[in-house]
């Protein structure tokens, strides 16, 4: 049975919604120069078998602003939790002594800033497919319930006109966090 435009509309609504909550977190862990647990929480590792983010397997801790260490609840994963962060790409090399990891931040060079400055947009980028995805899903549902006859010729066109503002509100506020994230990474 065909869905309502307003289920429609909040179903889209919220796959964006999910999406800009993920791009927050991901822009979270790019850091400015100052060391931060969100830089590394979320990297997966494999734990005997099951991706595993370090946040739940480890004590993250920066005693100071450009050290991160990471102390494993089982140390006998530190190998894996070393090969996972290297695997990352996340600019930093992990350097064990078989209990703690420890990530020293490089200094921020204009290079450094501008790769930071690269890597932020490439977030934002990709982060504008799944938004399109869901608009896509949206009018599949808003087209299948014209075709049921659920709803009428000016319901369909209005729900694409309301799918495509959503849509265009989400791709807005994606551009508007990568402008502040980009300064904030460019800032000296």
């Amino acid at each position: 049975m065909g869905q309502t435009p307003d289920q429609i509309t909040k179903a889209a609504e919220a796959a964006m919604q999910k999406v800009l909550n993920h791009l927050a977190e991901q822009f979270h862990g790019v850091s400015a120069g100052r060391a931060s647990p969100a830089m590394v929480e979320n990297i997966k590792f494999d734990y005997y078998g099951t991706p595993t983010p370090l946040k739940g397997a480890a004590q993250i801790s920066t005693p100071d602003a450009g050290t991160i260490q990471i102390k494993p609840f089982d140390i006998s994963q530190v190998k894996a939790i070393s090969g996972a962060i290297s695997a990352a790409n996340i600019g930093m090399t992990p350097k064990d002594d078989g209990k703690i990891i420890t990530l020293k931040l490089p200094m921020m060079t204009q290079e450094t800033r501008q790769k930071l400055a690269k890597q932020v947009k490439d977030m934002a980028e990709q982060a504008k497919i799944p938004i399109k995805n869901a608009r896509h899903e949206a009018m599949k549902h808003g087209d299948a319930s014209l075709k049921e006859s659920t709803i009428t010729e000016d319901q369909h066109r209005k729900l694409k006109d309301d799918i495509q503002k959503l849509t265009d509100k989400y791709n807005k506020q994606i551009e508007d966090n990568l402008k502040k994230k980009t300064e904030e990474v460019m800032k000296a």
